[in-house]
């Protein structure tokens, strides 16, 4: 892929309210606050109004509507965001990040036990992760699911997955009950507008001893050292991630999608989980107000922000 051009002058986003799903709907949010103003900016000088629930949990309200999101996704993202077109990271740092997910899971699950066939990765780019795990097992059946339509093109052509769609909240997941062995989907689930409905379709698409690979951005350890950027709420901080979890919020939403991790890391500011569908007769439940998130999390932001 050639780096596309673009221009941001002509787009002009539309914005809607949001909800915690970890809260009550009367629940009052308050802003993030930077200098004791609400923080307004964030990455790419793009506006953005991060708020923090009584959960704990971080996110943006309001945010861009779904159509918006979705022709950001279709025409801008890959400018901004790509990593295979940044000269410094390029198709070998994006296999280089599935080669950490491989490893992390390797390391927890046998696989020799499983019978694996079946990968879909979403948010996968051009694929080229998905490349690298079809040189380890050349018999897998691959499946992507992208916004790009130029990814997608190569994601078809060049690796040979099958393309679900170009939107997770597709109605695509209607033909694929029980159908993945493996879900991978690392630095998605931050950007999804309905993490529930999302997680619990993907659910139904796991076979009976699939498992989902997640990892998100951890707001508990947010990146503060970075090469390029001042300050590093600029970098942390971007409209196209709807929200911002810490472990105790990424895994009560899981809970509440049907799903809860049997592995999990926390490292290099990401929290990652290995995740199964929850047995009924074994599962704990969470409470989120016992941990006492809000004040852990409002901790951080104080310390971290000016």
């Amino acid at each position: 892929m050639t780096k596309p051009e673009i221009n941001l002058e002509s787009f002009e986003p539309e914005f809607e309210a949001a909800y915690s799903h970890l809260d009550p709907l009367s629940a009052i949010s308050i802003p993030v606050l930077i200098h004791k103003e609400p923080l307004l900016i964030g990455q790419f000088g793009q506006e953005l109004h991060p708020v923090i629930y009584p959960s704990g949990l971080v996110m943006l309200n309001p945010r861009w509507t779904a159509e918006t999101y979705n022709l950001f996704y279709e025409k801008y993202y890959d400018a901004l965001y790509d990593l295979a077109l940044k000269a410094d990271y390029g198709q070998e740092g994006v296999v280089r990040n599935m080669k950490e997910v491989w490893s992390r899971v390797t390391k927890e699950v046998d696989l020799e036990t499983l019978s694996i066939n079946s990968i879909l990765d979403a948010g996968c780019g051009p694929g080229y992760g998905l490349e690298y795990l079809k040189g380890l097992m050349p018999e897998i059946n691959l499946y992507g699911i992208e916004a790009s339509p130029d990814a997608r093109f190569i994601l078809e052509s060049n690796v040979g997955a099958k393309v679900l769609d170009s939107d997770i909240d597709g109605d695509w997941h209607s033909d694929y009950d029980n159908e993945f062995d493996i879900i991978i989907l690392r630095h998605v689930v931050e950007h999804m507008l309905d993490p529930i409905k999302s997680l619990s379709n993907l659910k139904k698409t796991l076979s009976p001893q699939g498992f989902m690979y997640i990892a998100v951005p951890d707001m508990m350890h947010p990146r503060t050292i970075l090469r390029d950027y001042n300050d590093w709420w600029e970098y942390w901080f971007r409209s196209v991630h709807a929200y911002y979890y810490s472990k105790e919020t990424l895994f009560a939403t899981l809970l509440l999608a049907g799903l809860e991790p049997v592995f999990f890391g926390e490292e290099n500011e990401e929290v990652w989980c290995i995740v199964k569908a929850i047995d009924p007769q074994n599962h704990k439940n969470v409470n989120i107000k016992e941990v006492n998130v809000f004040d852990q999390q409002m901790e951080v932001l104080n310390t971290l922000l000016p």
